[in-house]
């Protein structure tokens, strides 16, 4: 590109981090590009201003929680900003919804990953024709190497009352445009986020007890139990829940001492992309099934909440317990199940955000307990993966 425009100067490139280089060389490479603006990430994470518009690129291989510095610096940032609309680079998803929910809540407008692009559906005024969900709430995105023409370059144009992102070819003609609208980003409901207060429980990559499914795994039946509903650990016959016996592996008092323990995403596969989000392989047994447990903390009364949230990546079927009572499941029978049930082949699903506010009376002020089986299709299948993520909102003071 410097070579066609002799006019052009390399002070005038903001580049993105990818890590194909060290940040070392990195900051050798682009000497024009501010330094140290968060200290100890060098010059791969920095912003600029331009026009109306704050420009923040981003370390996307930094980026493994809601709780890096580069989303605390965000906020900092935009919370004495006058511009208008905040936009930030990344040279990869992220993958994780509390990461999508953090830079939503920093202020930033839209994402730019590689050729796609994300947006607060709130404020889009004008679609673009590949336009979709991205599976990540309040998020919908532009595939731009979907449109038909074999080259596009993206033009942004800024004023007072829109962002327009434009799709140009190299004639360049507009092929295709979306546009967020001003006034729509600064009306969305703000106060509602800062007045309910997420709180999470259980996070993405959390520790986890784990054990292959086997004999020494035991699940009861308790008297009276419907064994085709969608609960099958809920009393017919009486509204209060009739408790497991300690050794059912689904009980809070159960002891899972002896069980080994794993960060999450946790499983096998045979897909190699997926191979890259696992931090804990676990070995392939006969059972096709794992089981997973995981204590926490809530401090406060349970009936402040407003909302419990799931969010759960899967292959191939699970069911989750809270407290010893069945919340969710997916991709396998209902009823009562054991370690050689088998789920309905599945694809992958990728952290599907699940509502389980019906359920907020299984919380306890204290010690929670959460239990989750996650079964293959098949016992051969070569495929198992799961992670969890719990979190509540609180329409006052966290507790």
């Amino acid at each position: 590109m410097l070579q066609d425009h002799p006019d052009a100067r390399s002070f005038q490139l903001y580049p993105v981090y990818d890590g194909s280089a060290t940040e070392q060389d990195f900051d050798q490479a682009y000497p024009h590009v501010p330094t140290e603006t968060l200290p100890g990430y060098g010059k791969s994470v920095y912003a600029i201003k331009q026009g109306n518009a704050k420009l923040f690129f981003l370390n996307a291989g930094r980026l493994s929680d809601a709780g890096d510095k580069q989303l605390e610096w965000i906020r900092t940032t935009m919370s004495g900003s006058k511009q208008t609309f905040a936009l930030a680079w990344l040279s990869e998803d992220p993958k994780l919804p509390e990461v999508w929910k953090a830079l939503r809540t920093a202020g930033i407008n839209a994402v730019f990953v590689r050729d796609t692009v994300y947006v607060l559906h709130v404020g889009v005024s004008q679609e673009p024709a590949n336009y979709q969900p991205s599976g990540y709430e309040d998020w919908d995105k532009w595939g731009l190497s979907e449109m038909k023409e074999s080259s596009v370059i993206t033009v942004m144009e800024a004023n007072a009352n829109a962002l327009t992102m434009k799709a140009e070819n190299e004639q360049g003609q507009i092929v295709d445009q979306l546009v967020l609208d001003a006034d729509n980003l600064a009306s969305w409901d703000l106060a509602t986020l800062k007045e309910k207060k997420e709180i999470p429980l259980v996070g993405i990559q959390s520790l986890w007890h784990y054990h292959p499914g086997d004999d020494s795994i035991k699940s009861s039946i308790p008297k009276g139990v419907d064994l085709v509903g969608e609960g099958p650990i809920i009393e017919t016959t009486h509204t209060e829940p009739v408790p497991l016996p300690a050794d059912d592996w689904r009980s809070p008092d159960y002891d899972d001492s002896d069980w080994k323990t794993g960060r999450a995403p946790l499983g096998f596969t045979n897909n190699k992309e997926l191979q890259a989000y696992l931090q804990t392989k676990l070995e392939v047994v006969p059972s096709p099934t794992y089981y997973f447990r995981k204590s926490f903390e809530l401090n406060g009364d349970p009936q402040e909440l407003s909302d419990l949230d799931l969010n759960i990546a899967f292959e191939d079927g699970y069911v989750v317990y809270l407290n010893g009572q069945e919340v969710s499941r997916d991709a396998i029978i209902s009823g009562f199940l054991t370690e050689s049930s088998l789920a309905f082949p599945n694809e992958f699903t990728f952290y599907r955000r699940i509502d389980l506010k019906a359920h907020l009376n299984k919380l306890v002020k204290g010690t929670n307990e959460i239990a989750v089986e996650v079964h293959r299709g098949h016992p051969g299948a070569p495929n198992l993966f799961f992670d969890l993520g719990l979190s509540v909102e609180s329409n006052g003071e966290e507790r």
